[in-house]
């Protein structure tokens, strides 16, 4: 059974695709039940707004004025499940399913762009995207964002938070990082200490 959230994910301030398949996750551990933050295009709203840094600049005016529909949340639910899946057989070590793929891939070109100048008072660049729908080219940063975990240097940063009951993906930045949380690594320690009988 999924649960829709009364608050927000237990992990944040991961790159963009973590932080979107991140809005599903385990509330309680092995015992506990699965919650979805993103039921609604209001919850989806609120996403964006809370990521509108992550975005690239000249999309963050423009996303931060748009709201989204049914529609939208739909697509951005398929792109977060395909995400989930793809980087679930990164981790470990198997195939992408190639409908994953192709839903990533659609997704990444609505953030397809390219530089013109403007003459005003001053000769400016701008970047102009193949769509109008600043929500469509968020979509497309997010999914191209995904695209990045493929590059070698990145491929092995990419983890699965391997304490029970969690379904977090993180980037392992650092050496030491073993869980998506304090929280997970602090569960796993005491599940030892308990095994071991001390």
């Amino acid at each position: 059974m999924v649960e829709r959230a009364q608050t927000g994910p237990p992990v944040t301030g991961e790159p963009l695709p973590l932080d979107l398949v991140n809005t599903t996750f385990v509330d309680g551990g092995l015992r506990g039940h699965v919650v979805d933050v993103l039921t609604t295009p209001a919850q989806l709203d609120a996403w964006l707004t809370s990521h509108l840094d992550q975005f690239s600049a000249d999309l963050r005016a423009r996303l931060a004025t748009a709201s989204t529909n049914s529609v939208a949340l739909e697509e951005w639910l398929a792109l977060r499940e395909a995400l989930r899946n793809c980087f679930t057989a990164l981790t470990d070590g198997t195939d992408p399913n190639p409908r994953d793929l192709d839903v990533i891939n659609r997704a990444a070109a609505g953030a397809a762009h390219h530089l013109e100048l403007k003459q005003t008072d001053t000769l400016t660049a701008r970047r102009r995207w193949q769509t109008d729908d600043p929500v469509r080219v968020a979509l497309g940063e997010v999914a191209a964002g995904a695209c990045e975990f493929a590059f070698p240097d990145r491929r092995g940063r990419l983890r699965a938070c391997p304490a029970p009951g969690c379904i977090l993906f993180f980037e392992k930045t650092h050496p030491r990082r073993e869980w998506c949380s304090p929280a997970c690594g602090n569960r796993v320690r005491v599940a030892r200490h308990s095994l071991s009988g001390n």
